[in-house]
C-alpha cells in the first residue's frame, strides 16, 4: 500500500529539497452519514443500483425532499460531494412521473457539459427511462440543434449560448413551455463581471419563461461560500432554501505548504516539475495544477526533458475535444502517471482517484483550491496535496495562516445588479426580445431611469405594443458576458480580433509595449489606438511580464452609507476616478529589467468605494514614534488591497486603491474602489466585513518576516510611486490603533 507519510520523508533527503516544506497539515477523514428514510420509485431504485449505491448522503436526501416540495434549493457541498446525484434523481423523477417535461442544465465549461451527458446517458441506461438529452452550444450543429429543440427532454448549455438564442424564444416555445428545472452547476463561477452579467441572462430568461406561462424551479451547486443565500437568490431573483451540511466521507488528507523562496535560485515553476517528477517516479498517480496554459506546456516539456521513462504530459483549454477526452481517458484508467493541467481540470469532470495534487501558485479562490485539492483521494484513499505560492503578499500570507485555506467558509460571491452599463446592455437585448408593457422590466430591479436614458438616445420606442427595441444592431453581439459595458478595445492580431475587454483593463494590461496574456500565451502590444480602439498585437513568446506604473485621484461623488468606529469613520459611495499611466516595467524572476514610459491620456471613471477617513489623533501617535505617517498610510493601503480579494472573491485587478494624507476636509483618507466603470459590488461587501479585513491585514503585516517592507506584505508590484514612502512598522501601529 502507498504510504505518503514514507513518500514525505524520503523526499526530504532529495537533491532539490531545501528546507522548503513549511507545515504539513493532517486533515483526518471523514465517516459518510446516510439517510435511510427516503423512498423512491422503482425505476430510480435500479438506477441508484446500477450506480452501486444503497443509500444516499444526508445533504442529498435533505436537497431531494426540498426539491419535491417545489423549493428552489443550492446545495453547497465539497467537491465530489455527489451533488450532480442530487439534480439527475429530481430530474428523472419528474420525467418517470410527467412525460414531457424538459430541464435546462447550464454549466460554465464546456467540458462539464460533455461529462455530465455521459452521466445522463447511463441514467437512461440504468433506469430504464427513455428521454433524450444533448449539448447545445456553439460546436452544436444546425440540424441538431433544431433536432434538440423540439425534441429534448434535457438541453445542456452555457450562458454565452443562452445570451444568443433567446432572442429566438419562438422556436424553443415547446421546450420553454415544459420547462420544468433549471440547473445551474458550479454556480460559484459566475461572479464578478461574469456573474453579473449571467444574472441578467437569467432574468431575461425568466421573462421569457413568464411569457410561456412556466415557473420552473432553480436547482444550484457550488463549492463551499461564506454567503450561499444572499449570491443564489441574487444571481437568479429567486428565494432559495440552502443545503450545506455535506454526508459524504473523505479519506486523510495531507496539506504540505511549500515555501519555494527558501531555494531562491529555482523558480517556482521548477520546483513543481522536481515534485512532479519525484512523486510519479515514485508510483504516485499526480496532477499539477498551473496558472496558465504556458506554464502547463513549460512544466511538461521540462520534466520530459529530465525524465525519459516517465512521460508526463499536459492538458488545457485549446486542444483538440477528442485529444481532451483520451488524457481524461488515460488518467482515470491510470494509464498516465503525470499530468499538469491549467484549471480546465478543475471542475467536477470525472478523471478517477488520483494519489497527489500540485497546486503552483494560488488559483484565485479558496473555492478554487478545495476544487483543485479535491481531484485527488476520491475513492477514500489518502491523498497529499502540495501548495506551492508565488511571492505576493496574500499568496505569502495565506502559506502562514493555513487556518484561512481550512476555513472554507471564508470568501463571498459577489455580483452587481446595480451597475448601470451592464443593466442597460441586458435591458435593451431583452426589450429586443420581448416588447415591455411597463418600465420595471425585470420584478426585482427598477429599470425605469435605465429605461428613459436608452429612450432619449433612440434604441427604444414606446408604441401600441409596448417598448420596443429600435436600434441598427442586434443588442446581444454588442453585450459581452465577460465586461461590464462602455466603451471597449478590441484587441487584433494580424487583423483578426483575438479578444475585447474593457478600455480600464487594457490601460492596465494592453497598452503600447506590454506583453498581453491571452490563455497562457504571450502577445506583445504594438500599439493601442485608442481613437480606433483596437489594440494591435504581434504573437510573442518572451521570458519577461510587464507591469504599469500609475498615479491616480479620487474625488467623491455620492455618499451612501457611514459608520463611525472608535478612531475612523467607514463610508461607501460613489466616487470619480482619474487614473494617470505615466509607464511600466518589465520584469524578469521578479526581477526589474527595464522601465519604459508611456504617452497616454488620463482615465476617467465613475465607480463605487468604500473609504476610511482617519481621526487625527492616529497620525499625532505615529509621529510621536517617530515615525513615518505618509509612510504608514501608503503601506496600509497597500496591505488592505492586497487581502481584499480573499473576503471579496475577486482578482487583484480588480480593485484599485489611493491614500491621501491630507484630503479635502485635511484629514488622512484611504480608499478602495472597484476598478470598473459603475461598480460590480467588491466595495460594498468590503465595507460590510471591513473589520475582519483590517484584522487579518494586521497579521498579514505582522507575520511577515522582513524588517522594512516586501512584496510579501506592504509593498504593490503596480504602484506609481515605486513603493515610497512606505513605513511598514508604522502601517502595524496605524492599523492597531484603528482597532
Amino acid at each position: 500500500m502507498k504510504n505518503i507519510e514514507t513518500l514525505l520523508n524520503k523526499l526530504k533527503k532529495e537533491n532539490f529539497y531545501k528546507n522548503q516544506i513549511k507545515e504539513i497539515i493532517k486533515i483526518p477523514d471523514k465517516k459518510p452519514e446516510f439517510d435511510t428514510n427516503i423512498n423512491f420509485s422503482k425505476n430510480t431504485l435500479k438506477y441508484l443500483k446500477g450506480l452501486k449505491i444503497e443509500n444516499l448522503y444526508i445533504h442529498q436526501a435533505e436537497a431531494i425532499k426540498y426539491i419535491r416540495d417545489g423549493k428552489n434549493t443550492v446545495i453547497t457541498t465539497p467537491t465530489a460531494s455527489g451533488k450532480t446525484l442530487i439534480f439527475n434523481i429530481a430530474i428523472l423523477e419528474e420525467l418517470e412521473k410527467n412525460f414531457g417535461v424538459k430541464g435546462l442544465f447550464i454549466y460554465p465549461a464546456k467540458a462539464l457539459a460533455n461529462d455530465q451527458l455521459n452521466g445522463l446517458n447511463q441514467m437512461k441506461k440504468l433506469s430504464g427511462i427513455e428521454f433524450t438529452a444533448g449539448i447545445y452550444d456553439g460546436d452544436t450543429p444546425s440540424d441538431k440543434k433544431k433536432y434538440l429543440r423540439e425534441n429534448a427532454d434535457i438541453i445542456l448549455t452555457n450562458p454565452y449560448e443562452l445570451h444568443q438564442i433567446l432572442s429566438y424564444h419562438s422556436k424553443w416555445k415547446k421546450f420553454f413551455k415544459n420547462l420544468k428545472y433549471v440547473v445551474l452547476d458550479e454556480a460559484h463561477r459566475y461572479r464578478g463581471i461574469f456573474g453579473s452579467n449571467v444574472a441578467f441572462v437569467l432574468r431575461r430568461l425568466k421573462r421569457i419563461l413568464k411569457y410561456y406561462n412556466s415557473n420552473p424551479l432553480f436547482i444550484l451547486s457550488t463549492a463551499s461560500l461564506a454567503n450561499p443565500l444572499e449570491f443564489a437568490e441574487k444571481l437568479t431573483g429567486e428565494k432559495f432554501i440552502c443545503v450545506e451540511n455535506s454526508g459524504s466521507p473523505s479519506g486523510i488528507k495531507y496539506l504540505c505548504l511549500w515555501d519555494a523562496s527558501q531555494l531562491p535560485e529555482k523558480s517556482v515553476h521548477t520546483q513543481t516539475k522536481d515534485i512532479l517528477l519525484y512523486t510519479t517516479k515514485n508510483s504516485f498517480q499526480t496532477l499539477a495544477f498551473t496558472t496558465s496554459r504556458r506554464l502547463a506546456e513549460l512544466i511538461r516539456m521540462w520534466a520530459n526533458k529530465e525524465e525519459k521513462n516517465i512521460e508526463i504530459l499536459s492538458y488545457r483549454a485549446g486542444y483538440e475535444p477528442s485529444i481532451r477526452r483520451e488524457i481524461e481517458k488515460k488518467l482515470k484508467e491510470g494509464i498516465i502517471k503525470g499530468l499538469v493541467s491549467t484549471n480546465a481540470l478543475e471542475l467536477g469532470i470525472d478523471i478517477g482517484q488520483l494519489d497527489v495534487i500540485i497546486i503552483s501558485g494560488y488559483p484565485g479562490t479558496i473555492s478554487s483550491f478545495w476544487q483543485q485539492a479535491g481531484r485527488a483521494g476520491r475513492k477514500m484513499q489518502p491523498s497529499l496535496i502540495f501548495f506551492l505560492p508565488y511571492e505576493d503578499a496574500m499568496q505569502k500570507y495565506l502559506i502562514k495562516n493555513p487556518e484561512i485555506l481550512l476555513n472554507k467558509k471564508f470568501e463571498n460571491a459577489i455580483i452587481s445588479l446595480e451597475n448601470k452599463n451592464i443593466l442597460s446592455g441586458h435591458l435593451l437585448c431583452s426589450i429586443s426580445e420581448l416588447p415591455a408593457i411597463d418600465k420595471n422590466i425585470f420584478s426585482d430591479i427598477d429599470t425605469s431611469e435605465i429605461l428613459n436614458i436608452v429612450i432619449d438616445k433612440g434604441l427604444v420606442k414606446k408604441t401600441s405594443h409596448g417598448f420596443i427595441y429600435t436600434g441598427s444592431e442586434r443588442p446581444q453581439n454588442i453585450v459581452s458576458l465577460d465586461n461590464a459595458g462602455g466603451k471597449n478595445i478590441k484587441i487584433k492580431i494580424d487583423g483578426k480580433l483575438l479578444e475585447e475587454i474593457s478600455i480600464t483593463r487594457a490601460y492596465r494590461e494592453a497598452h503600447s509595449g506590454s506583453i498581453y496574456l491571452y490563455n497562457g500565451e504571450t502577445y506583445f502590444i504594438k500599439e493601442l489606438d485608442l481613437n480606433e480602439g483596437i489594440a494591435h498585437a504581434e504573437k510573442k513568446d518572451v521570458d519577461y511580464f510587464t507591469e504599469p506604473l500609475k498615479n491616480e485621484e479620487v474625488k467623491i461623488t455620492n455618499i451612501i452609507k457611514s459608520k463611525k468606529f472608535k478612531s475612523f469613520e467607514l463610508f461607501f459611495g460613489n466616487v470619480s476616478v482619474t487614473e494617470y499611466y505615466k509607464g511600466f516595467k518589465a520584469k524578469k524572476y521578479g526581477e526589474v529589467i527595464f522601465y519604459e514610459d508611456l504617452q497616454m491620456p488620463p482615465l476617467h471613471f465613475n465607480t463605487q468605494s468604500v473609504w476610511v477617513k482617519l481621526d487625527d489623533e492616529i497620525k499625532e501617535n505615529i509621529e510621536k514614534l517617530k515615525l513615518d505617517f505618509d509612510g504608514a498610510l501608503h503601506a496600509a493601503e497597500h496591505a488592505l488591497i492586497a487581502l481584499s480579494p480573499l473576503f471579496a472573491m475577486c482578482d487583484p485587478n480588480d480593485l484599485g486603491g489611493l491614500s491621501y494624507p491630507v484630503y479635502e476636509d485635511g484629514s488622512p483618507f484611504i480608499f478602495l474602489y472597484d476598478a470598473y466603470e459603475g461598480g460590480i459590488g467588491l466595495s460594498e461587501k468590503l465595507y460590510d466585513i471591513f473589520y475582519n479585513l483590517l484584522s487579518e491585514t494586521i497579521e498579514m503585516v505582522k507575520k511577515c518576516e522582513c524588517e522594512s517592507g516586501c512584496p510579501s506584505c506592504v509593498y504593490a508590484h503596480n504602484c506609481g510611486n515605486n513603493n515610497n514612502p512606505i513605513d511598514k512598522a508604522g502601517a502595524v501601529v496605524l492599523m492597531e490603533k484603528m482597532k
